[in-house]
């Protein structure tokens, strides 16, 4: 009787499902031609190559338990009744998991995207609608999946009767065993990198087409439903909803309810440098809270001299929600993943509409590549430069280079203008910083105001003049070029500190906001309510970008619009800030409400909440439903 190795085995389980993985791909693609008509041929071949490695995550996370327990080095593990068990585990979750591709490719047609965690909220109702199509107009794939379940059945009986070489269970079947292990991990992970891959890595192109090619919906489901909950966002008939979106938004579309099109094109062509400051409170920035910290100088100059906002809000309280609001106009729902997991509805691009009308896009950050998979995120809004810590060089004496787990600021700023100074203008560079994270980096001397503790307020401080002090070298730096005069800066913090919190639920999310263009803008001071979803509007506004986008933002440059609320998100709890006051809310029951002056009437609360709750749904279900952005 011909014998052969358990990983010959185990190696064809693996090619029968990459080869399941690759006809539900390919079916997807015909199907569905008119999606990925802007395709190349290469193009297409490149989202099959690059969509193995996400077939193989899916694959080896769910086979890898049954195949540690079919390869263990025991003898009684190669007898017929523990591989039989195990061989037919693997069976039924691979006849699992093409009944979940074939069931994406019947979600695709619906909203032209992967499916997501939509199996968490499917009821009864549902479940008695889906099944009566099943047998109607999904018959064919039904049928389909029929067939698939008896050729998977043939094959696998095929390979489960394979014998097993029961001579090589020897002492040197465990480091094969360890082996094996790793490249399950490594399978699994996506990759060697320190992060796993996520639904966004698929998104790094920037192209939404080859994306979708490159995913498998075993995987989206998988990811998103890691990141989901299971909370209630229906609360009006969802036309009512849109309707009090759309009189606080100025949008009338009733299939994308949050697009809105650039059509003022500027002819001035102004760059812009975007800065986001780790964890930048308010009131740490003197010529904000009035206080005499002395940390920023050159903010606080810049403020005089600029757009001063200060009723400004983080619309959460994680870097990546701040980097979601601030690149594509959408806040973080519950719920949802945030575009660190992967958004799998289209969405609209800053760096993309940037590049399309002209402009050099450039992002740096401070952190390593794979923080917060910036490296993908940058991709996915259509950076064409991208760079991280591993690309910027240590300019400075440092008491330790080393100690600046989120990267060093001045360096960051140092290799924006690097980048600046040398491309095709006019530009758009966004900047992400990190020193100012907790542990606190010791600094050298000179940029020391307070005694250094590496998690107390004064480490905090100490950083906060260090990171000041490095803006105000970017800026001394690019005011010798010829373009400076016609180069705004936008600076803005990811959120507010969370340690060392003093006040209410305002002070949470309340942030700075200075727009500093001498030449271009006149000083003013703008007290009313604004966040980060606006910048998205802003920039497009301000640059007078052409083209159509979505955003549940607005632009602050507008002279029509005078503020705009801020939807903010604290953990499983949402709240909606407007000049009188604020509403925290559970979605389930109002938590907490108050105001910025007088007293205000229960009516205004009731009308916050219905806006509120509104926000949310209208913002769930477009995302939910790919109406978002066309």
């Amino acid at each position: 009787m011909n014998t052969s190795s358990i990983y010959k085995k185990i190696f064809l389980f693996f090619a029968i499902a990459l080869a399941q993985y690759a006809a539900a791909r390919l079916s997807l693609f015909l199907l569905y031609r008119e999606q990925f008509a802007s395709l190349s041929a290469l193009e297409v071949v490149q989202a099959f190559i690059e969509g193995m490695r996400f077939d193989l995550a899916s694959i080896t996370v769910f086979f890898a338990i049954p195949l540690l327990l079919l390869a263990f080095p025991l003898r009684i593990c190669r007898g017929p009744i523990w591989q039989g068990i195990w061989t037919w585990v693997i069976y039924a979750i691979l006849l699992i998991m093409s009944g979940v591709l074939v069931g994406d490719i019947v979600y695709f047609d619906f909203v032209k995207r992967h499916t997501a965690h939509e199996l968490l909220v499917f009821g009864k109702g549902d479940a008695n609608l889906m099944g009566g199509m099943l047998f109607g107009v999904f018959l064919p794939y039904l049928l389909a999946f029929i067939l698939n379940a008896g050729i998977l059945l043939y094959l696998w009986r095929k390979v489960n009767a394979l014998s097993l070489d029961q001579s090589r269970l020897r002492i040197r079947q465990y480091p094969y065993y360890f082996i094996f292990f790793l490249l399950l991990v490594t399978a699994g992970r996506g990759g060697l990198g320190y992060k796993p891959i996520a639904i966004i890595d698929a998104f790094a192109s920037g192209n939404t087409s080859y994306s979708n090619l490159v995913l498998n919906g075993v995987f989206s489901i998988s990811q998103s439903t890691l990141k989901a909950e299971n909370v209630n966002h229906h609360f009006f008939p969802q036309a009512e909803a849109l309707a009090i979106v759309g009189k606080q938004n100025g949008t009338s579309n009733p299939l994308f309810p949050f697009q809105k099109e650039a059509v003022n094109g500027s002819s001035d062509h102004y760059n812009l440098v975007f800065i986001l400051v780790e964890s930048l409170s308010i009131k740490y920035v003197d010529s904000f809270s009035g206080k005499n910290l002395g940390i920023t100088p050159n903010l606080d100059r810049m403020a005089d001299q600029g757009l001063k906002f200060t009723h400004f809000f983080a619309n959460g309280q994680r870097s990546v929600e701040g980097i979601q609001a601030t690149l594509t106009g959408i806040p973080s729902i519950i719920g949802l993943p945030t575009i660190g997991v992967g958004i799998l509805a289209n969405y609209s691009k800053l760096g993309e509409m940037a590049e399309k009308n002209g402009y050099t896009t450039i992002f740096v950050e401070s952190l390593k590549r794979r923080s917060f998979r910036l490296d993908a995120i940058a991709g996915s809004a259509g950076f064409r430069e991208f760079y991280g810590m591993e690309d910027i060089p240590i300019l400075l004496d440092y008491p330790d280079p080393k100690a600046a787990r989120w990267g060093w600021d001045y360096e960051t700023y140092m290799k924006a203008a690097e980048r600046m100074e040398k491309v095709k203008q006019p530009f758009l560079t966004y900047i992400v910083t990190g020193t100012t994270h907790t542990p606190y980096p010791r600094l050298p001397k000179h940029l020391e105001k307070y005694p250094h503790d590496a998690n107390k307020e004064e480490g905090f401080l100490n950083t906060v003049y260090y990171s000041d002090w490095g803006i105000g070298q970017l800026l001394q730096r690019l005011e010798k070029q010829p373009w400076f005069d016609r180069t705004i800066f936008m600076i803005t913090a990811d959120h507010a500190l969370a340690h060392y919190q003093e006040g209410g639920f305002k002070e949470r999310f309340n942030i700075p906001l200075i727009v500093y263009a001498p030449k271009i803008l006149r000083p003013a001071i703008i007290d009313t309510t604004w966040s980060q979803v606006d910048v998205f509007s802003s920039i497009i506004d301000i640059l007078g970008l052409k083209g159509k986008y979505s955003s549940l933002g607005t632009s602050f440059f507008n002279p029509d619009t005078t503020s705009s609320p801020a939807l903010v998100r604290e953990g499983s709890v949402m709240g909606l800030i407007v000049n009188q006051g604020y509403l925290r809310h559970s979605l389930n029951n109002r938590l907490e409400t108050g105001s910025f002056g007088q007293p205000l009437p229960p009516s205004f609360f009731d009308g916050l909440e219905k806006q509120l709750l509104a926000t949310d749904q209208a913002v769930y279900e477009m995302l939910k439903e790919n109406r978002w952005a066309e």
